[in-house]
């Protein structure tokens, strides 16, 4: 698990460099997760929601079944608007949340974490040769194959941030 969020947390630093100022301001480097923290998040997700483009330029966005394989998050997928996207825009944001601010408390418990970056959609006689490259993990994430899917999308991140509204 480590070195898909060493990875990742490397992927994380470099956006941070880059960064916009307002960007920095709404997400913090200061409240993003280490290494560890990415790790032990993402592993108590399953989910995720990815947005893609439309060719007329609408957003679409849904929730996505998601393993993530040495810092490559990996997108199962059925025939569909997201695949039609995939094809002409091959370019996808995924978010992955959880928390709220509990009002009675005051306290902000909320954690996110963003990857933005091409895919590579893998179709086909191309979806068994990628499947069996994360089966073990996708088998131990969600305990069947995406059986209901088409197509696999490849992930690897350009842009990571995440935030941990309790650091």
């Amino acid at each position: 698990m480590s070195s898909r969020a060493d990875s990742l947390a490397a992927v994380q630093a470099r956006s941070y460099e880059s960064a916009s100022p307002t960007l920095r301001g709404s997400w913090p480097e200061r409240q993003a997760l280490d290494a560890d923290g990415i790790a032990a998040f993402l592993s108590r997700h399953r989910y995720a929601v990815v947005a893609t483009g439309r060719t007329d330029g609408r957003p679409h966005a849904a929730p996505v079944a998601f393993t993530v394989v040495g810092g490559t998050f990996w997108i199962a997928t059925v025939e569909g608007l997201r695949a039609r996207n995939l094809r002409a825009t091959p370019w996808v944001s995924l978010v992955v949340m959880q928390g709220s601010r509990d009002a009675g408390e005051g306290t902000d418990t909320h954690v996110a974490l963003t990857a933005e970056g091409p895919v590579v959609l893998h179709e086909g006689e191309a979806f068994a040769v990628a499947f069996e490259q994360v089966r073990e993990p996708w088998l131990a994430r969600h305990g069947r194959g995406p059986d209901w899917a088409v197509a696999l999308a490849e992930l690897r991140p350009q842009r990571v941030f995440s935030h941990d509204a309790s650091r």
